[in-house]
């Protein structure tokens, strides 16, 4: 709670202390101290042909009122770092409860002003050595940073952005980060910043270091992007824990006030082939006759299903949003008939449909793209381009595909969704794959005020969570799934994609964090593709972490049946997963040992537990009484070994 002289407020063992102006704030626990510059929070706004005007707390005057958790600082006006003094209310609100700290902004800003960010908090942490540091984010399945003073100068950008202000690595949710949190282990414990926002707004969570010259200092903000001449930011909390493990536990009591788990529907997927029958150049590589042969090759190996891409006319990445049969592949009957016989055989085909994007070539966006498109502050569309070819140097170079992206904020978008849905399901499959939908760009502002959402521009997540749950109605589907890995969709899918930060074994890689939060949701490996130097173990990467295998051969052209030592490898796995199917369908996740050459780690359920071990290095390891050879797995239950 707040002290007596009303500049003071404490969460745990954290003293935040702003001086009398509302200018200089610092933070600190034991040797952990903040930088003599006393910023905590910046703002950017647009004010007139500036368009990236800062805003620093520490050039402020306002003032500090007591309140009973904490102090409220309020600004009448700011002043920019160009010297403006601009028309614009700031109010924040910082309060100390529950052994933690919790800061909120909110604010309004006058005629010719556009605040384009909240950057709140904005910790500095002081010169120092980083030896022993480790920075933890939540970037895909997680990432490990040692020595993050060093490390992050990898962020500078040369030429781009305005490095002699700082180097920052910046990662945005719902997005590349699976979850809004971050934290630093030092020696005085584990700096935890999470934003607990129930709306789950975007933001963006940044690392940082001072620029070149001034090295030293360690930067962590949270950043919250509003374009809007209201906007607010927060919740975030901060708080000084034990370790990462409690950093991971702080997150998950959080989410628990809204996590339900995966769809109740949702059943374990050992893994299935990925292809693409008509490829984004046009190539095809599969017909519908060919299917059932696909499943049966996938099945030979413990495989489920299939992931089925490029099946309508066109092909991949080819005039979206529209999907029908391909007469060239076989015909709708033909199509229809190899869903039916491998249903009927029990396996799954999932078909592909992209949630995000509209061909910029097709009727549908001459008609549409405008009215359902996200946009810029400026009402200028956002379009992406993919550079998918086959042997040409010229299609790859100069001929990328381009798409409008879509805003699921527009019901128009959504209604389109569901009728693209009706499709698949009227084809006779029981799952479904909307691509892109989970993650991809969800983050993005967009400033289309005739949208459902109205003038808040960061708020796409709940929309992107109606089109899941929409699509499913329409499908009739008992399974969907989506790309990427945000924590705020989990409970509207059934399994999700892998794609972004550590989906594959890398350095810095580091799904402990993840699977210590979530244990539950049913998510891929992705990129391996190959017998490239390296792929036992990236499969090994796969198993450990419970993660379902996504047999993608050469990138979608060929079967599992054409890596025959890739095959019989994974065929083994699965089949010891299978063998402990209960452990990892329903345990909890706990990294027991992750320095030296044999990744430990164990899934309880109930009284039991499992161990399972993964030898990293090139020579034989002893464990639980037993030897693991090298670049293999072992599992071991109440002390029997199986190998």
């Amino acid at each position: 709670m707040a002290s007596t002289d009303g500049h003071r407020v404490t969460g745990g063992p954290l003293t935040f202390h702003i001086d009398e102006n509302a200018g200089r704030a610092s933070l600190s626990a034991g040797d952990l101290r903040t930088a003599p510059r006393g910023r905590f929070w910046t703002l950017s706004v647009q004010h007139g042909e500036h368009r990236d005007c800062a805003v620093h707390s520490e050039e402020q005057r306002g003032r500090v009122t007591a309140g009973p958790h904490g102090v409220e600082i309020a600004y009448a006006t700011v002043r920019a770092a160009c010297g403006a003094d601009l028309e614009l209310a700031l109010e924040l609100q910082v309060d100390g409860d529950g052994g933690e700290l919790r800061f909120e902004a909110r604010g309004r800003a006058g005629d010719g002003v556009l605040v384009r960010e909240t950057a709140l908090p904005v910790i500095e942490l002081a010169a120092g050595h980083d030896a022993d540091e480790v920075l933890y984010r939540a970037q895909g399945l997680g990432r490990r940073i040692p020595e993050p003073r060093t490390r992050l100068y990898r962020a500078h950008t040369e030429y781009m952005n305005d490095d002699g202000a700082g180097v920052l690595e910046s990662v945005a949710y719902p997005g590349d980060l699976t979850m809004p949190w971050q934290g630093l282990e030092t020696g005085d414990g584990f700096l935890y910043l999470g934003r607990h926002d129930p709306e789950f707004g975007s933001v963006l969570l940044c690392a940082g270091v001072p620029p070149r010259g001034s090295e030293g200092e360690l930067w962590m903000s949270a950043v919250t992007p509003s374009g809007r001449d209201e906007f607010r930011a927060g919740p975030v909390v901060v708080a000084l824990l034990p370790g990462w493990r409690d950093g991971a536990a702080r997150y998950r009591a959080w989410a628990e006030h809204w996590y339900t788990g995966p769809h109740p529907d949702t059943e374990p997927i050992e893994g299935w082939q990925r292809i693409i029958m008509r490829h984004q150049f046009g190539e095809v590589r599969f017909r519908y006759a060919d299917l059932v042969d696909v499943f049966e090759e996938g099945r030979r190996h413990g495989l489920d299903g299939i992931l089925l891409f490029g099946w309508w006319r066109g092909g991949f990445d080819r005039g979206y949003p529209v999907y029908e049969p391909d007469d060239e592949l076989g015909g709708r009957s033909a199509l229809e008939e190899a869903i039916r016989e491998i249903r009927a055989r029990g396996g799954f085909i999932s078909l592909y449909a992209n949630g995000n994007l509209i061909d910029r070539t097709t009727g549908y966006a001459a008609e549409h793209a405008r009215s359902v498109s996200k946009k810029d502050e400026r009402g200028l569309e956002h379009v992406a381009g993919y550079a998918f070819a086959g042997e040409s140097r010229t299609l790859r170079h100069f001929s990328a595909g381009s798409f409008v992206i879509a805003c699921h904020g527009a019901p128009e978008w959504r209604r389109t969704m569901a009728g693209v849905a009706e499709t698949h399901g009227s084809l006779g499959t029981a799952s479904i794959f909307f691509d892109q939908t989970a993650y991809h760009l969800a983050a993005w502002p967009c400033y289309d005020a005739s949208h459902e959402h109205g003038p808040r521009t960061g708020d796409e997540a709940r929309f992107r969570r109606q089109t899941l749950e929409t699509i499913r109605d329409a499908a009739g589907a008992a399974s969907v799934g989506s790309e990427g890995m945000s924590d705020c969709m989990i409970p509207a899918l059934n399994f999700h994609h892998g794609w972004g930060f550590a989906f594959q074994d890398e350095p810095e890689a580091f799904p402990a964090l993840f699977r210590t939060v979530y244990p539950e949701p049913v998510v891929s490996n992705r990129l391996l593709h190959d017998e490239r130097p390296g792929w036992e173990d990236q499969l090994n990467y796969a198993f450990v972490h419970n993660l379902t295998f996504d047999v993608a051969i050469h990138r979608c052209r060929a079967t599992v049946g054409t890596v025959p030592a890739y095959a019989q490898r994974l065929g083994r796995l699965i089949e010891l997963r299978r063998a402990h199917r209960p452990f990892f369908a329903g345990g909890v996740f706990e990294l027991v040992a992750g320095d030296g050459p044999v990744l430990h780690v164990r899934y309880r359920l109930d009284d039991a537990a499992l161990d399972v071990a993964w030898n990293r290095g090139d020579g034989p390891a002893e464990w639980d009484g037993g030897v693991v050879a090298p670049h293999e797995v072992a599992v071991a239950v109440a002390g029997v070994t199986a190998r």
